[in-house]
């Protein structure tokens, strides 16, 4: 005769091999975006978000995805880039990290773009005061060059055009 603790594990692996025979994956559609017994979305289709997500991802995140860039701005962009870089590393090492202190020296690098500099903020909600700044210029039609200063560190990147706030990176989304 078995045991009950026999008895209740037989019953546990039974119970899963059932539940995951034939090939389906339990754990595939667990926000029901998907019908029953379909195949899941191809790779191929346009920013599908890979794995379990919200069904409004592709929605709340588009904020935060840079447009595409011509391959003569991406090109300007990235010389002006390392031009920033050093700038930018000048003026961190003087301590001059402010908005007020880097505008002049992103104009002259931009130009004749045009360049936004703001308080760097930090948190979830982007409203906690950080030290340093954000930036971004526009070089051409369609590119940025993007990032950040503070005493610590210098964040530079080669980017389109953000949806709602152009060439400065968003604040995270929820």
């Amino acid at each position: 005769m078995l045991s009950h603790r026999t008895v209740a594990v037989l019953g546990v692996v039974i119970a899963s091999l059932a539940l995951t025979g034939c090939g389906d994956d339990l754990f595939s559609n667990m926000n029901g975006t998907r019908e029953a017994n379909s195949a899941p979305a191809s790779a191929a289709e346009p920013h599908e978000p890979a794995g379990d997500t919200s069904p409004h991802y592709e929605d709340n995140g588009a904020a935060r995805r840079p447009g595409v860039m011509t391959r003569e701005d991406k090109q300007v962009a990235t010389v002006k880039a390392e031009a920033v870089k050093a700038a930018l590393k000048a003026q961190r090492q003087r301590g001059q990290t402010s908005p007020d202190q880097l505008l002049s020296v992103l104009e002259s690098i931009a130009a004749p773009g045009r360049v936004e500099v703001a308080d760097r903020t930090t948190g979830t909600s982007g409203t906690a005061p950080a030290d340093g700044s954000v930036f971004g210029l526009y070089i051409g039609e369609s590119a940025c060059v993007s990032g950040a200063v503070s005493n610590s560190r210098i964040w530079v990147d080669v980017n389109g055009h953000y949806p709602e706030t152009g060439c400065i990176a968003p604040p995270a989304a929820h």
